[in-house]
Parts: structure tokens; sequence; C-alpha cells
């Protein structure tokens, strides 16, 4: 999931020694913090400055490091309010949230946590105040990341009206909100998907309901492509893994028809397979798909151009005989050479000869595309070439 700042979330971090202690020093006596812990004949005595106030809370923020956790009933008994927005407002530290310390962190979100739960409104209406726009902008998303344990509904409503208004506004909320429609159906799924803003941010795993329609999904996530060309961050990672696990020829299908995304991985795919639990399935549907058509086949190659040694190894493996894996290496070399300096390992260590693979370095060349010559003597000895006949098909005076 997304972190706005990289702060961990505790609950309830703070004020032990506070508590016990008194607000400024250990030596100081226990200060009273609020009328219901106050004696009855002191409750009508004027309350501290703000001023003073706020020089007190900002010496008990100071001693946070040394402080224990204490329950968050606790700090919600000795924290009024008013308090915790000065609190709040001190612990920012001119406004940089992610210069906090963690025990800086723990208090933010533990106090925030029990403000919320208590009070939305006032949270909410708080936060609005802050001046400075990364402070606000943080306090708010946070409020609303709590707010969406409580209702999900309006605090996706509120995450969108303030995205509309500030773009750079972010919460948790809309990956939330989506994680929760992948139980449920594609259609909700698909509704909210395009409701949600793009931004920065990151995604995770979503779980899937079992009668899922991942064609359905898979539509209508291409028609929202053609609308922004770009997915929301929140788009589950492992939407193709999951899929492939249930039907890798419908999502191998559309993952062709998708590739300029790239939220869909070929190696996604073929791990959804391996989940199937049938040792060696993605390598031998690969290699069906590569000997069912020459465009399947192109697409099989294009998808494996990041792909380890173990999975080419394996599909070369799954292939019927050295023809069909000697073309494979031989198309992938030439895929992967597109891109520059090339591993030429996985390739030229499965093809079946030294011939195989000096015809795989004369097709590099007639493409246009060159190769590093930074091969050591033991690979040429392995791979039965010598580096006169590498250097034949690649001067040295012409490689990038």
């Amino acid at each position: 999931m997304k972190k706005r700042f990289l702060c961990p979330i505790f609950i309830g971090s703070v004020a032990l020694g506070w508590l016990a202690r008194g607000s400024v020093s250990p030596q100081n006596p226990p200060q009273t913090i609020q009328a219901s812990q106050t004696r009855p004949e002191e409750q009508a005595a004027p309350r501290q400055t703000s001023t003073a106030r706020k020089a007190e809370l900002l010496a008990f923020a100071k001693r946070l490091p040394t402080l224990n956790s204490v329950d968050e009933d606790e700090l919600s008994k000795n924290l009024t309010p008013q308090d915790r927005g000065l609190l709040l407002e001190t612990l920012l530290k001119e406004g940089n949230p992610s210069g906090l310390k963690r025990e800086g962190c723990s208090a933010i979100h533990g106090i925030l946590w029990i403000w919320v739960n208590e009070d939305f409104e006032g949270a909410w209406t708080w936060s609005q105040q802050i001046a400075n726009d990364a402070s606000r902008r943080f306090m708010m998303g946070k409020i609303l990341d709590y707010l969406g344990r409580k209702d999900l509904t309006r605090a996706l409503a509120l995450h969108l009206e303030m995205h509309a208004a500030d773009p750079k506004f972010e919460s948790d909320v809309p990956l939330i909100a989506l994680e929760a429609t992948t139980p449920k159906s594609a259609s909700d799924f698909i509704n909210l998907l395009n409701k949600i803003p793009l931004h920065g941010g990151g995604t995770e795993d979503f779980d899937f309901a079992k009668d899922f329609d991942f064609q359905q999904a898979a539509l209508g996530t291409s028609e929202l492509l053609k609308k922004q060309n770009q997915l929301p961050d929140e788009f589950p990672m492992n939407f193709i893994k999951a899929w492939g696990e249930r039907d890798p020829d419908a999502a191998f299908a559309w993952l062709a028809s998708e590739k300029h995304n790239n939220k869909f991985s070929f190696n996604a795919l073929l791990e959804g397979i391996e989940k199937q639990g049938i040792p060696g399935a993605a390598s031998a549907w690969a290699a069906g798909k590569i000997e069912e058509s020459e465009s399947s086949r192109k697409s099989v190659i294009d998808g494996m151009y990041y792909a380890e040694a173990a999975a080419i190894n394996g599909i070369v493996k799954a292939l019927p005989n050295t023809n069909s894996s000697d073309r494979f290496l031989t198309e992938l070399l030439i895929a992967k050479s597109k891109g520059g300096t090339v591993d030429l390992k996985p390739m030229l260590s499965g093809m079946s000869s030294p011939q195989a693979r000096l015809e795989a370095f004369s097709q590099v060349k007639k493409q246009g595309h060159h190769l590093s010559n930074k091969i050591t003597q033991n690979q040429y000895q392995a791979w039965g070439v010598t580096q006169q006949q590498f250097e034949a098909i690649f001067p040295p005076t012409t490689q990038h």
C-alpha cells in the first residue's frame, strides 16, 4: 500500500512519562490536564494561556523519544481536543512530516486515530486550517484513512472532493475502497476504477472472488486505457497472476493486446500458471504458445524480454526439438539486443551447438543490432565459439 510519508503506524505511543511526571521535566509534580482530573474546588480555575500551553506541549514533544507507550484510552482521557491540535502542530516540525522521528510519527498517528474515532468532524475541521500545504495534505489524508475504517463511502467521497480541488492531495482511501470490490464483483471493480484519479503511489495484491469475472474486468480496463492511456496506481499488482492461475489462455490473449501498459507482466502470467500446482506447467504452456502460431510466438518472445534464466531454460526444455529451441533462443536474443547491452548467457548456453550460436549472431547482425563483446575466454570455450569468429561478425569498432 502506498504511503505519503514513511512513518510507521503505532496507536498510542506517547505520554506515559508526561502523565506520570508532568509535562515540563521529570522533576516537576504531575500537571492538571483536564477538568475531570481536578478537584471540584479547582475546576473554576482559569486554563493556562495558549502561549504557555504551547510551550508545555513543545517541551513534551521534545521528550517523546524517552517516553514509553500507553493505552489509547489513557491518551484520550488526558489530552483535550484543544491540546490535540496544539500538540499535532508542534509535532509537525516546521510543516514536514517526512522529517519526523519514529516517535513523532507514532504520536501523530495515535492522536489522529483517537480523534477521528471520537470526533471526526472536529479533527477534519482542524486539519483544514493548517497553513503549510504539505502538512495539511498529510493530516487530512491520514484522517480520511482512519475514517475509511468506519465509513468507507464517506471517506471516498471526501477524498474525491479533495483531489478535485487539489490534485496533489492523496490518501489510501481509493486503494482501500478498490481492494474491497474484488471479493465482490468485476462490475463493482470497474465502476470504482473509473472514478479513481491518477496520481503517484503504489499498489498491492488483492483477493478476488471465486467467481470474479476477469474478462469483464479486462474489457473495462481496456476501455479506461483507451481514454487515459494509464491506470490508477491502485490497480491490483496481481491481476494477471490471479487470472493466469484460472484461465491462462484468456489472460494471455488480453495481455498481448495491452503491451503498452507496464502494469501487465508476462512473467506474472507464468507465475499464475505455476500456482496451479503442476510442476513445469508454465513452461509447457509457454512452449505450446510458441508452437501455436506466429502471433502468439511473437507475444511470448516479447513477454520474455525481462525473463530470468530459469524461465528461459524451462521453456527450452519443454519445446519439442532442438530446431524449435534454437529458433526460440535466437529470436529472444534478437529481441533483447534491441535494448542495447545483452546478457548473452541465458540464450547462448541453451543453444544446441556452436554453429547455432554463430547463426544467431548473424541473425542479430542482419537485424541491424549489435552485441557487447564482453565475453570471457571461458565462455567462448564453453560455447565452442572463438573470439575471432565473434569479432568477424561484430568487429570491435562497431560496438556500441
